[in-house]
């Protein structure tokens, strides 16, 4: 990349070739093409900061929903397990595991009400 040389120093010629004073300038000098370009970078960099914090914090509130989703679950399918080898009358085993059944499938039909927590 080239770049424009946008303004001369005279070079403080002496006789006797003794090094010049060094000038110092406190003064930064940009341009406002490049100003502009530095605040939309900042401005992309923190959009993209609050996004990805945002994301994390969903994702975090969707894996704990999931492990408590999977809980109750499992705790289904082990009250189901044992209705099914416990010693009652067939008729009342049967209605028992039909509600288990049906408990278990609003659980799964209606797991998004549980994430619109």
């Amino acid at each position: 990349m080239k770049r424009r040389i946008d303004k001369l120093e005279p070079y403080p010629f002496t006789s006797d070739f003794t090094v010049p004073k060094p000038t110092t300038t406190d003064a930064i000098e940009i341009s406002p093409t490049d100003l502009a370009l530095l605040l939309s970078d900042a401005q992309a960099s923190g959009a993209a900061i609050a996004r990805n914090d945002t994301l994390a914090a969903q994702a975090e509130t969707l894996a704990a929903t999931s492990a408590d989703l999977k809980s109750a679950l499992s705790g289904i399918v082990d009250l189901a397990a044992y209705l099914e080898k416990a010693a009652l009358d067939e008729s009342d085993r049967l209605e028992a595991l039909d509600r288990v059944r049906r408990l278990a499938a609003v659980v799964i039909d209606q797991q998004g009400d549980l994430f619109g927590e």
